[in-house]
């Protein structure tokens, strides 16, 4: 496992106003959300602090946040490394976030009314086109866009920031499984189901189609998952 290699700097690299504090714990949440910061790979704290032009002791502090948040683990002696994937932690994750989604969904259906219902079609047309380009990073941005459109109708401010946290914790394993062109299919299938159901307003149908969306997950995904973990 490699520690991480700060780019070349450039301005865009240091922080240099703001909160200096939470302007890290951001700039490092983006590099592991983003990819740049991959599961397994250790963090060197002066590395960090070079490439945001600031002192060890807010990359520190920055470290124990992400920590905190599920993003980074602290191995005794040895540091700080990206959270890396595991079938039991998939499982926690996405059986909470199941569960929560669906009373998001619940929720909804008091006025559905409060989804923009045009800009929701966009968005899935967004997700096909990034889809059929293979723009993995596009359509990782539009998908978590176009279920928070859906969410944020339960107007349930509380919930929401839950569920952005574990969208968050999650984001590793929907890079990983959106790199399997195979399973693209029946994902773009899921997200066509969910807009049919907000279009015809049909509560019930809102929730089976995240119900069916989790059971692929734990039918397909969890043995893709498991599988490349034993062979690490």
């Amino acid at each position: 496992m490699k520690s991480f290699a700060p780019p070349s700097p450039n301005p865009n690299g240091v922080i240099a106003y703001g909160n200096v504090q939470d302007a890290v714990v951001d700039r490092i949440r983006e590099c592991i959300l983003n990819g740049q910061l991959k599961p397994g790979e250790w963090l060197r704290q002066d590395e960090l602090a070079t490439t945001f032009g600031v002192s060890t002791m807010p990359v520190r502090e920055a470290l124990r946040k992400l920590q905190a948040e599920g993003l980074i683990i602290f191995h005794p002696r040895r540091g700080a490394m990206v959270a890396t994937i595991a079938v039991a932690d998939y499982e926690e994750i996405y059986q909470i976030r199941e569960e929560l989604e669906v009373l998001a969904c619940r929720f909804t259906p008091a006025d559905f009314d409060r989804i923009p219902m045009e800009r929701l079609k966009n968005l899935l047309d967004e997700i096909e086109s990034a889809a059929t380009n293979q723009d993995l990073p596009r359509r990782m941005e539009t998908v978590r866009e176009f279920f928070f459109l859906i969410f944020a109708a339960s107007q349930k401010n509380h919930l929401l920031r839950l569920l952005s946290g574990l969208w968050d914790l999650s984001q590793q394993y929907r890079r990983y499984f959106s790199t399997i062109q195979e399973i693209v299919p029946k994902r773009l299938a899921n997200y066509r189901a969910v807009y049919r159901a907000c279009k015809k307003r049909d509560a019930a149908a809102l929730v089976q189609a995240i119900r069916d969306i989790y059971a692929f997950g734990k039918t397909r995904l969890i043995p893709l998952l498991r599988e490349q973990e034993t062979k690490e």
